[in-house]
């Protein structure tokens, strides 16, 4: 694995472990935010092993790319990333969701999107060379 990509991966595990951490202090908004960094930084690092540079937050998108270009199929993982690349925007912006990013999440939400974060990043780690 390229030592790039290696590093993304270390931060993607980071942010994962970051995302489990605000679970236990209440701040749900926070984890789920978090959880989506995870799975970005994780998708990237898979990116990046393959020779390609993205600077997209659109876990969609990146996704898309790792189809086409690294000739994966992601199928296993597209319901999580649909889930996830939501939480970019709405847990940061009162303007995104209509409402203050706290109100909006509960325990159950955090640690739905922890499991799926978790999800992604085992598949982007069975996936690296």
């Amino acid at each position: 694995m390229r030592e790039e990509a290696e590093k993304w991966l270390r931060q993607a595990l980071e942010d994962l472990a970051t995302a489990k951490d605000t679970i236990t202090t209440g701040h749900y908004y926070a984890s789920a935010f978090w959880a989506e960094q995870a799975a970005e930084k994780a998708l990237k690092a898979l990116l990046i092993a393959g020779g390609k540079i993205e600077r997209t937050h659109d876990l969609n998108e990146l996704l898309e790319i790792i189809k086409e270009e690294i000739g994966l199929s992601v199928e296993e993982i597209r319901s999580e990333i649909i889930k996830l690349t939501l939480h970019y925007t709405i847990s940061r912006y009162p303007d995104a969701a209509n409402t203050i990013p706290y109100s909006l999440y509960s325990k159950e939400d955090a640690e739905e999107l922890v499991k799926k974060a978790e999800k992604v990043i085992e598949w982007v780690k069975r996936n690296l060379h």
